[in-house]
């Protein structure tokens, strides 16, 4: 929502005439003595005092209805930030009481006027901020998730009270290896091996180990017994 509102307003370090203010940086009340802060630093002092005034900006509307949706909230916030809080003693103040918030949409739209006269850049704002009221601001939206692929997403979770086991990943199946045959693994986890053709599954290859020999300890304990003591005795 901050982004969206810094969108609408632009940004001036120099003060300018706003219908009812002189006004810089994102839209806020130019102060005496601007001029005089170093304009390394004037972009900051700006940012705080956007952020303060968004703050008070959410802080009314929440006080006039604490239930609002989220998107409601934000197309508010961003109205009264614009054009003050004088909303709530009209009829889009009524229809939010109310919760008729399809006829506070249309109510809200006719807030694009600046001078008394229609405004096209309020016009095309207020028909963004009228579009939150169906959801969040488009700024404000997570990233939705990649969806998870492969064995990662078929891993059953771990049992109530249980924690899951310690393998890397999260993995709590064994993967079926290419040695099988690649039907029976396709079937047992079709995400795993999806991008194996059958032909290099096949071949993948072997894993031979060494012949196990039986272990001579008659020699070893005479080997032992022969070699220096490691520390003296006392």
């Amino acid at each position: 929502m901050l982004d969206a509102i810094k969108g609408f307003e632009g940004y001036s370090a120099a003060p300018a005439w706003d219908y009812k203010q002189s006004s810089s940086g994102y839209g806020t009340k130019a102060q005496p003595g601007d001029e005089n802060i170093p304009p390394d630093q004037l972009k900051a002092v700006h940012e705080q005092r956007f952020l303060e005034e968004t703050s008070k900006a959410a802080a009314s509307v929440d006080a006039f209805n604490p239930n609002l949706p989220p998107g409601v909230r934000a197309a508010l916030t961003s109205l009264t930030y614009n054009a003050g809080p004088g909303w709530q003693q009209s009829g889009l103040g009524q229809a939010i009481k109310a919760g008729d918030y399809d006829k506070a949409r249309e109510i809200f739209l006719q807030y694009n006027k600046a001078g008394g006269e229609v405004n096209p850049g309020l016009v095309a704002r207020r028909q963004k901020e009228a579009a939150w009221f169906a959801g969040q601001p488009q700024s404000a939206q997570a990233a939705p998730a990649a969806p998870a692929s492969g064995p990662l997403a078929q891993a059953p979770a771990p049992a109530p009270g249980k924690s899951a086991p310690s393998i890397p990943g999260g993995l709590l199946q064994p993967p079926i290896f290419p040695q099988q045959a690649p039907q029976q693994a396709a079937q047992a986890d079709p995400g795993f091996f999806a991008q194996i053709p059958a032909e290099q599954a096949m071949q993948a290859p072997q894993i031979h180990f060494a012949q196990r020999r039986p272990v001579n300890l008659t020699g070893l304990r005479n080997a032992l017994q022969q070699r220096a003591p490691i520390f003296a005795k006392v």
